[in-house]
């Protein structure tokens, strides 16, 4: 125990000991630190918080900070990137904290708690996101390090190793720090009429279960009952993480770095012998005791949240003090911890012991000024982003006429405890506390000596009117005669009684997003089957007509949708470019099959806030096309599809084999590629740079051959890099050459597969310029596939271009193809000879052309004045003209004598 002799000397000098003691001057002399309840009550300003850090830090000043519990960090920018084609693809990695932690919980995106698919991993960007996955498109991604990686991210160094901006080597490890990486995919066209799924770069936090700490009350040679070691860093976890005396229990002996041993924060040099394991233990289990909370049964006191190691350590202490209403005492070196409900008495006496030659004082009732009658409190709260909530203040009106018709309030930030059942459960024990105001401050003899602050005595008074009442040892002083002054607060176990049932106010959580204005509803909307005519008023097809509410205000343009069947039947139309006029009604432009069961919805484009109609019902007309039009359609749509399917192929299956390779080289050369063998590369490169200007040769070539299975592949890049002074962008040039040869075994036997790429990409400033060579082929014994692909594209102020030349074999069947907005055909590059064949748009134009047979529905003669004429119609009419017919026979229309003449 420690002995303040010299400080009893000078507050209880003769005649006046009584006179300077204060229970803030005791509290000190005895070593007692208390939580900010403690402080609230006496009229202390309350220290600075710690709150929630709710912004993405960044730079080399960011402090380090250690999770404790269950809590919630928006971290520290470390690195980010961009990838994939045009940069739709971007990396940012986002340190946690400085310490290994036990899981990470969700996300809160943009404000938002978001869901993470933790069983549906994608093997290189992580978790998908809930929330932003669209028409089965994931386009956000949390990859998860918890601070026990012994490597950096795999992906990241094989995408960005040698990226001359932003390299993000093998040695970006990260060792003891928990980190996220945060994927995310550009958003393309949002086919639900939903608002956009990225409003610029989101704002994250990230809700955790932070650092494992060792708990006494876990280990069995100390007096507890587990497997913790505090010498075994690996033993330590469980329950008591989230018990703040446990997390007092490591500050106080001292948090290390996990893996490097070195001290990161918190007391130093205090070994387990000064703090009593009994003591601990008993306050760590009174803790971890179920009581009623809002969702059941819960821990009697948690603790959770983020500390920056350049807190002062008392601060830290007493916010975890607050976070149990205790109170933590120093005696000559060895500390105890007192938490909830007096205890036990360890010594009772009565007004006889009591030296009645020296002073006494005693506070029957407190000055106005220490007067307390409510209380309220601040915490963060996980319902509403875990940002800050004050607490139901709690009231006592029946006190307020003892205090001059006043309202006393104490009032205290709870940043450590995110949980309101915990907290109105503190407010209402540090209230009744509170109110106890009976103090007394005498001098007993040397057999009290055994005395601590903390300790519980009890007391028969007669004088008082005492009858075993409990009093809380809040001073001990020795005088220099043995005797001791003690200062004693009454304290009462009911105090600590709590009813859920009517002691717990319920707390309403606000929404988290921003309400905007009220969204404009879709008005007027009707819905009817169209028949679409012929230039001559004959019906041809079928289709669709909607209507909508005329000149309402702030609208541009008609959103449509039509599914074919119900509302899950496919979307076969979805176009916004209707331009909202007069006469408010428009027949879609899209073919539509006939006598087809559809819904149709619309929505206003234009207001700020619109949301759509419901579905509406429509049947299109039994509309009969002739035979020539449904072989036409259904060719251009076969044709669509296979355009559509090798158009994915060339321009995104490549990239995806590049990448594919570059990854396999990359996990040979860690020794990781699957169940090959024997593995061989080869990696070199010449690298240039002037300034920011940079050009690079790169080539890799993998060998390697396993159980049933070998492969050959050669990589070959060439980059050339230009900034531009003036505007500070880059103007860049790229070739890819891509070799590969495989044979594998799968399903269907052996299985030999071949794939040549060549890719050039040119860009500056607002243009670029892409082709690309790519040739395919596959074999195995249940098919074979061939492909030959050719392609521009171009971009540039005057909009984009493309084309393509697709050639395929297999299966017995074989495909040309051509994609351009002009195709043509020329004998004679001089034009001495008129052979000429061209596509452009919707019309074929030939020149001198000779037809065996010949099949229309109609005929048009530009130069001739009875220029159209129905052949098949003319042939069923004219029987005289189709008897002359013959192969070999040739019509002649003579328009302006209205003759036929079939000649030989």
């Amino acid at each position: 125990m420690a002995v303040f002799t010299a400080i009893g000397s000078f507050l209880f000098g003769a005649g006046s000991f009584m006179a300077g003691l204060t229970a803030a001057g005791l509290r000190i002399a005895a070593g007692i630190a208390v939580s900010a309840w403690a402080k609230a009550m006496q009229g202390e300003p309350e220290p600075a918080k710690f709150g929630v850090q709710g912004r993405l830090q960044g730079g080399e000043d960011v402090p380090r900070s250690i999770g404790k519990g269950e809590s919630c960090t928006a971290g520290s920018l470390v690195w980010h990137g961009t990838f994939g084609a045009g940069g739709t693809m971007s990396a940012r990695v986002i340190a946690l904290y400085d310490l290994p932690i036990r899981e990470l919980l969700y996300p809160i995106v943009d404000g938002v708690d978001a869901t993470l698919l933790k069983g549906q991993a994608h093997s290189n960007y992580g978790w998908p996101v809930q929330q932003y996955r669209k028409g089965g498109v994931d386009h956000l991604w949390v990859k998860f390090y918890d601070g026990t990686q012994n490597a950096a991210d795999p992906f990241l160094v094989s995408t960005f190793g040698s990226d001359p901006d932003r390299p993000y080597g093998p040695d970006r490890i990260g060792r003891g720090v928990a980190y996220v990486i945060i994927f995310a995919r550009a958003p393309e066209r949002n086919d639900e009429g939903d608002k956009p799924l990225f409003q610029g770069i989101p704002n994250f936090k990230f809700v955790t279960h932070g650092t494992r700490w060792y708990n006494p009350a876990s280990d069995d040679t100390v007096g507890g009952s587990g497997a913790h070691r505090w010498d075994d860093p690996g033993t330590w976890g469980g329950v008591g993480d989230f018990n703040p005396l446990v997390q007092l229990y490591n500050l106080m002996r001292g948090i290390r770095d996990s893996t490097s041993g070195q001290w990161l924060y918190g007391m130093q040099g205090i070994s387990g012998a000064r703090l009593p394991a009994a003591n601990w233990i008993a306050a760590i289990n009174d803790a971890q005791a179920a009581i009623a909370g809002p969702n059941g049964m819960e821990p009697t006191y948690r603790a959770g949240g983020e500390i920056q190691v350049g807190a002062q350590v008392a601060v830290t202490v007493e916010a975890l003090l607050t976070a149990a209403n205790a109170r933590l005492v120093e005696n000559g070196g060895v500390y105890t911890v007192y938490v909830g409900p007096p205890g036990a008495p360890v010594m009772a006496f009565t007004d006889g012991e009591i030296l009645s030659t020296e002073e006494q004082t005693f506070s029957p009732f407190f000055s106005l000024a220490d007067t307390v009658n409510g209380v309220d409190a601040s915490y963060p709260n996980p319902a509403e982003g875990w940002n800050t909530k004050k607490a139901p203040p709690l009231l006592r009106p029946d006190l307020e006429p003892l205090a001059g018709n006043r309202r006393l309030m104490a009032s205290v930030s709870l940043d450590l405890v995110p949980y309101p059942g915990q907290v109105q459960r503190l407010m209402k024990w540090a209230l009744a506390e509170a109110l106890r105001a009976r103090r007394h401050t005498f001098v007993l003899g040397p057999e009290f000596r055994v005395l601590e602050p903390g300790d519980v005595v009890r007391w028969s008074s007669a004088r008082n009117g005492y009858i075993d009442k409990l009093f809380r040892v809040d001073g001990v002083i020795y005088k220099s005669n043995l005797d001791v002054i003690v200062d004693l607060t009454e304290v009462d176990p009911s105090d600590y009684d709590w009813n859920q049932g009517t002691d717990y106010r319920p707390v309403i959580d606000g929404p988290l997003q921003l309400v905007g204005p009220k969204p404009m509803p879709m008005q007027g909307w009707q819905v009817f089957p169209a028949i679409i005519p012929d230039d001559q008023g004959r019906p041809r097809q079928p289709g669709i007509e909607v209507w909508a509410a005329s000149g309402v205000p702030s609208v541009s343009n008609v959103r449509v949708q039509v599914r074919v069947g119900d509302e899950s039947g496919p979307l076969v139309f979805d176009s916004d470019a209707i331009p909202y006029e007069d006469p408010w009604k428009w027949v879609l432009e899209r073919v539509f099959p006939a006598n087809t069961p559809h819904v149709v919805r619309g929505i206003f484009v234009g207001p700020p806030a619109a949301e759509w109609s419901g579905w509406f019902a429509v049947t299109t007309p039994n509309v009969k096309l002739t035979g020539l039009d449904v072989e036409i359609d259904e060719l251009a749509e076969e044709i669509k599809e296979s355009v559509a399917e090798l158009d994915q192929w060339t321009r995104f299956n490549t990239r995806e084999e590049i990448e594919r390779q570059r990854k396999a080289i990359l996990l040979a050369v860690q020794g990781q590629l699957g169940d090959y063998n024997d593995r061989k590369v080869i990696r070199q490169g010449i690298f240039a740079t002037s300034e920011s200007n940079r050009a690079e040769w790169r080539q890799d070539i993998l060998v390697a051959t396993g159980p049933g299975s070998a492969i050959v592949s050669r990589i070959e890049e060439l980059r050339a890099e230009v900034f531009d002074p003036v505007t500070g962008l880059p103007a860049t040039a790229e070739a890819v050459n891509l070799l590969s040869a495989e044979v594998h075994d799968s399903e269907t036997g052996l299985t030999a597969v071949g794939d040549a790429i060549l890719s050039l990409v040119s860009s500056v400033p607002g243009a670029s310029a892409e082709g690309l060579i790519r040739i395919f082929t596959s074999a195995t014994a249940a098919g074979e596939d061939v492909r030959i692909a050719l392609s521009t594209a171009a971009n540039g102020s005057a909009g984009p271009s493309s084309s393509a030349l697709y050639l395929t074999s297999g299966g017995g069947n074989s495909e040309l193809l051509m994609v351009a907005g002009r195709i043509a055909a020329i004998t004679s590059p001089t034009g001495t000879k008129r052979g000429l064949f061209v596509v452009e748009g919707d019309n074929v134009y030939m020149d001198n052309a000779r037809i065996r047979n010949l099949t229309a529905v109609n005929i048009q003669a530009n130069s001739l004045d009875a220029s159209v004429i129905n052949v098949a119609d003319l042939l069923a009419q004219n029987a005289a003209i189709a008897g002359q017919l013959t192969v070999g026979s040739s019509i002649l229309i003579d328009g302006p004598n209205g003759r036929i003449v079939v000649s030989d």
